[in-house]
């Protein structure tokens, strides 16, 4: 992978990737690909000025000759999109390591922290993870910022001008998080205008907590309700955290359904972690499936994280594993991405924003090796089309030269390295830069240099 490297970065960004192995569901023109179902096309990739000029069947060229360089076999993939993180949160494990929480332990947890929360330390763990997901070769993400409490002044602010510091590299979508039941407050208004203002999107935890039982339902559908208003009203999209327990009694996902259905949100309203699925009858996980599909939700599945959050016990390994019923989720038809969620944080003390990481361990955990190619698009072009993106869609001629070369012929081969030596590319050159050092943030938790 050196000598492609130094290839791509000696064309002057105009070259050809010879037998270059993109897999069929990531790749859009079905006359290259031959058969739809296809898994893996041997194509020439033509690169020119920032585009991908031409995609054509291995051993065919284009009508200008160009510097060729033969991959033999090597894949192309799109780019990333990181669905679903949280980089307010990001890179605190320092300060409470080694984690191991339960959910409601690592909430307590995070709260205590957010007194350290200043712009200048939101700045450099932000600018720190981005960095992450950038060189991993992430074009697109969304994270989700806390808005209540004294360091949303700060949170929400420093997302913005993030957003802007990064636009031509990673493109940054911001979800207003929020408890459910505050929508049904007078103060909410204000808030989202602020959030309509800043091309935000609204977030919620589907958890009430003022009340039990039966209350809680019709507690949680007024709170829906007004939730999904003032969406319509300001023609914003909404991104929920759903059921994300191993209680299977929760059935918030159901009820965000039935009102997405109701207000005629289909197609704008994304469903994360949605765990208490797989603790539920079959007969139940069809009915709420369907009424999913029949809503037009999409669902986003948070695997590293929850796979290590959920059913712990300090005593005993997992009895489940957290993760939803992914598929048959699937098998639906509903759109299902994967993502990141957090990273070194209390909820979870690992990650680094790799998203090929994220699909491999949840192709092993989930046992999607029978079908992996058909979760391809689950960390690429599915995500990026729910986030409106205009980079990372199925790679075809016309588009900015945006994708990434793994040093891997086959997905057995794939996923059996962490794949540190890929080559991202943007606009048709190599991202040269290398991942930041932990130590670049050593500051600011008052730890030692040497």
């Amino acid at each position: 992978m050196r000598e492609a490297a130094a290839y791509i970065d000696a064309s002057y960004g105009s070259y050809v990737l010879a037998n270059a192995s993109v897999p069929g569901p990531l790749l859009a023109q079905q006359a290259v690909r031959g058969d739809a179902k296809a898994e893996m096309a041997r194509v020439n990739l033509e690169v020119a000025d920032g585009c991908i000029i031409g995609i054509l069947p291995a051993g065919q060229s284009g009508e200008q000759a160009r510097p060729s360089f033969d991959l033999k076999g090597a894949q192309v993939w799109p780019v990333f999109s990181d669905l679903h993180t949280h980089l307010d949160k990001t890179g605190t494990i320092p300060r409470i390591f080694p984690g191991g929480f339960t959910l409601v332990e690592a909430v307590m947890v995070t709260m205590r922290d957010k007194a350290h929360w200043t712009r200048e330390e939101l700045w450099a763990r932000a600018e720190f993870a981005l960095t992450c997901a950038w060189v991993h070769g992430s074009a697109n993400m969304r994270t989700h910022v806390d808005i209540l409490g004294p360091q949303a002044q700060a949170s929400w602010p420093v997302m913005q001008d993030m957003r802007e510091q990064w636009k031509g590299r990673v493109t940054l979508q911001t979800v207003a998080m929020a408890p459910i039941e505050f929508y049904l407050e007078p103060a909410a208004r204000e808030l989202i205008e602020c959030v309509a203002a800043d091309g935000g999107l609204l977030g919620a935890v589907t958890k009430v907590v003022s009340v039990q039982g039966e209350q809680a339902g019709a507690r949680l559908n007024e709170a829906l309700a007004a939730l999904f208003g003032y969406a319509q009203e300001f023609g914003l999209d909404v991104d929920l955290h759903v059921d994300e327990s191993g209680d299977p009694q929760a059935c918030s996902l159901e009820q965000v359904a039935r009102l997405t259905q109701e207000h005629d949100m289909g197609g704008r309203v994304v469903c994360g972690h949605c765990c208490s699925l797989s603790v539920q009858t079959e007969e139940r996980q069809a009915q709420t499936l369907q009424l999913c599909k029949e809503a037009g939700l999409a669902i986003v599945s948070l695997p590293l994280l929850n796979t290590f959050l959920q059913d712990r016990n300090p005593e005993c390994a997992p009895q489940w594993r957290g993760l939803p019923p992914l598929q048959r989720i699937a098998d639906m038809g509903l759109p299902i991405a994967l993502a990141s969620d957090n990273c070194r944080d209390a909820f979870y003390p690992y990650g680094d924003y790799d998203l090929l990481e994220v699909l491999r361990e949840t192709v092993r955990a989930g046992h999607l090796n029978r079908r992996a190619f058909e979760w391809l698009g689950s960390v690429t072009t599915t995500p990026a089309g729910l986030m409106g993106a205009n980079i990372g869609r199925p790679l075809k001629a016309g588009q900015a030269a945006d994708f990434v070369v793994f040093n891997a012929r086959s997905l057995e081969e794939l996923f059996a390295r962490p794949q540190a030596d890929r080559i991202v590319v943007r606009q048709g050159r190599r991202i040269s830069q290398p991942l930041p050092a932990f130590s670049e943030l050593d500051s600011l938790f008052d730890l030692g240099t040497s």
